[in-house]
C-alpha cells in the first residue's frame, strides 16, 4: 500500500512540475527602469522606431496671452517652453554630480488672460523640415509604473498624463506624490515649492498584452496636461520637468521564429501596420 502512495506522489509531482515548466515563460517577470526622456537639453531623446528625435511642443486654451494672436507660435506668444541647462533634482542626482553641465530640464512660463478653467498641453512629436507633427512616444514592455519629476512654483495648478493601449483608446491618468514629512499622497496637485516626484501605477484595465502573435501590444504617452485651479492665479507661473521613466516587465518568450514577431520584421515583409 505504501509502495502505491509513493508511485502516485512521484507521478503527481511529476506532472506539476511539467506544468512549471509549460507555463514559466508566461509568469516570468524581468522588470527594467527605462528612461525615456531626460530632458538633458533638445534631442536628449529619440523614437524607438526611427532613431528621430522627440521634440516637445505646448498648446495653450483658449484664454492664453497671446500678444500676436495672428501667428500663434510667435515667441511672444504663451505658454512659452525652453530647456534650462546645468540644473536638476538634487534628491534624484545629489548635490554635486560630475556632469551637471550636461543636465537640463524642460521648462514651462505660463499666462492667461483671465482666471477660470484654463490648461496648457506639452506633446511629443517629430520635426521633419520643420515640419512639427505629433507623434506618441511607444513604451517597450509591458510598463509598471511611470514617473518623472516636476518642479512647482505653489501655484494651485493640477497635472495629468495621457496615455493610449494599442487599439488607439486614450486614458487619462492623475499621478500621485508624497510628501516628505507626513507621507501623505496628493494626487496630481502642484500647489508645493521645489522638486517633487510624481508616479503612476498603471491600471489593469489598460491592456498591454495580446494572446495572439506579433504580440505588439505597447502602450505609448500622448501628452502631459496642466491645468488651472478656476479661482488661482494665472500669471507668470512657471514649471521645470524632469527624467521621465518607466518601469517596466521587458521578458519575452523564445521560440523557434520568434524574430519574426518583431514589429520590424512584419513592417520589412508586409509594409506598415499604421
Amino acid at each position: 500500500m505504501k509502495r502505491r502512495y509513493r508511485l502516485f506522489a512521484a507521478i503527481f509531482c511529476l506532472i506539476i512540475l511539467a506544468a512549471g515548466f509549460t507555463f514559466a515563460d508566461e509568469t516570468v517577470l524581468r522588470y527594467e527602469s527605462v528612461v525615456i526622456d531626460s530632458f538633458d537639453g533638445a534631442g536628449s531623446a529619440t523614437y524607438a522606431d526611427n532613431g528621430s528625435p522627440i521634440v516637445w511642443k505646448i498648446f495653450g486654451s483658449k484664454f492664453s496671452t497671446r500678444p500676436v494672436p495672428d501667428n500663434i507660435d510667435d515667441p511672444a506668444n504663451f505658454p512659452k517652453m525652453a530647456y534650462a541647462m546645468d540644473t536638476w533634482p538634487t534628491d534624484l542626482f545629489g548635490a554635486y554630480p560630475e556632469n551637471r553641465e550636461e543636465l537640463g530640464v524642460l521648462g514651462i512660463w505660463s499666462r492667461f488672460d483671465r482666471m477660470g478653467y484654463n490648461q496648457y498641453e506639452i506633446v511629443p512629436g517629430e520635426d521633419a523640415s520643420g515640419t512639427w507633427t505629433q507623434k506618441p512616444i511607444e513604451l517597450p514592455g509591458r510598463v509598471k509604473t511611470i514617473d518623472w519629476w516636476l518642479w512647482g512654483s505653489a501655484f494651485n495648478y493640477y497635472v495629468e498624463i495621457y496615455v493610449m493601449d494599442y487599439r488607439g483608446f486614450e486614458f487619462k491618468l492623475a499621478p500621485i506624490r508624497v510628501e516628505k514629512l507626513t507621507g501623505k499622497k496628493i494626487v496630481s496637485n502642484l500647489n508645493y515649492s521645489g522638486w517633487r516626484n510624481f508616479y503612476i501605477d498603471i491600471p489593469n484595465y489598460i491592456d498591454q498584452d495580446v494572446p495572439y502573435q506579433p504580440r505588439n501590444a505597447n502602450m505609448k504617452i500622448t501628452k502631459f496636461v496642466i491645468y488651472t485651479d478656476p479661482r488661482e492665479k494665472v500669471t507668470d507661473c512657471y514649471l521645470y520637468m524632469d527624467h521621465l521613466k518607466i518601469l517596466t516587465d521587458v521578458q519575452e518568450s523564445t521560440f523557434d521564429g520568434y524574430l519574426m514577431k518583431e514589429k520590424t520584421f512584419v513592417e520589412k515583409v508586409w509594409g506598415t501596420q499604421e
